[in-house]
C-alpha cells in the first residue's frame, strides 16, 4: 500500500478538525468513536471554543497542534474546509478526510471548491468530500460520523468494503455487526476529488484480503 493511504488506514495520530463536544452531533461522533473502539493513537481535537473534548487536550487551529498529524478529519463546513486542507498540507500532513457536502454535487461553485481543495491539498490525499469516511475494524480505527458505529462491539474479519455511497457503507456495518459478521476494512470515497473507488480498492486488495464492492 503507497505510503499515503497506509497512513490513511493506518494512521498513528489522528486530527479532528472542528470536533464538538456533543457526541450527539456529527462533529462530535468521529472522536468519539475512536475512544470508544480503543483507537490506540493519538487524538488531537480541534476546536477554539473547547478546552478539552472527552478529556483529550483541545487545541485552537491546526497551527497549534503538537506535531504534524498523519491524518485528519476534517468536520467543518465546505467554506472552511479549504483552508483546512491547505493549513494542513503546509504541515505536512499525509491525508485527510472531508466529510462535509457542499462540493461537485452541489453545482458551479461547489465544483469550484472541489477544485481548490485539490489545489491546496498538495501531496496530502484527499478522501472525499461527501463522504460518511472510513473504517479500519482489524486495528480499531474509525474515521467516521456514521451512527452504525454506536454498536459496543466490531467483528474483525477478512472482507473489505469500498463504496462511493456512505449510505451503502453505514447499512452493511450495521446488518453486518447485528449478525456479528466480520469486516477488516470499510470505505465510502464520495466525490472522489482525489483518492478514488478503483484507488481505494487496490490498495485493501494487496494485503491478500477478500474485496466486496459497493456502487
Amino acid at each position: 500500500m503507497a505510503a499515503s493511504l497506509d497512513r490513511l488506514f493506518r494512521p498513528r495520530s489522528v486530527a479532528v478538525i472542528g470536533a464538538s463536544t456533543d457526541p450527539g452531533k456529527v462533529g462530535g461522533r468521529p472522536l468519539h468513536f475512536l475512544k470508544k473502539h480503543g483507537f490506540e493513537g493519538d487524538i488531537w481535537p480541534v476546536n477554539p471554543r473547547a478546552a478539552e473534548i472527552e478529556g483529550y487536550p483541545c487545541f485552537p487551529d491546526i497551527d497549534s497542534l503538537p506535531a504534524t498529524p498523519d491524518m485528519a478529519v476534517i468536520l467543518v463546513g465546505p467554506k472552511h474546509a479549504v483552508p483546512a486542507v491547505e493549513a494542513l498540507a503546509t504541515r505536512g500532513c499525509s491525508a485527510a478526510i472531508v466529510l462535509a457536502g457542499g462540493f461537485a454535487e452541489a453545482g458551479d461553485v461547489g465544483s469550484g471548491r472541489q477544485q481548490a481543495l485539490t489545489d491546496t491539498a498538495g501531496d496530502m490525499r484527499i478522501l472525499g468530500p461527501n463522504t460518511i469516511g472510513l473504517l479500519n475494524v482489524t486495528d480499531g480505527i474509525t474515521l467516521s460520523a456514521s451512527g452504525a458505529l454506536d454498536v459496543d462491539d466490531l467483528h474483525p474479519g477478512g472482507v473489505a468494503v469500498v463504496s462511493q455511497s456512505g449510505g451503502i457503507l453505514g447499512s452493511l456495518l450495521s446488518r453486518a455487526a447485528a449478525r456479528g459478521v466480520g469486516l477488516s476494512h470499510l470505505a465510502a470515497t464520495g466525490n472522489e476529488a482525489d483518492i478514488e473507488f478503483a484507488e481505494a480498492l487496490d490498495a485493501l486488495a494487496e494485503g491478500g484480503r477478500v474485496v466486496a464492492m459497493g456502487a
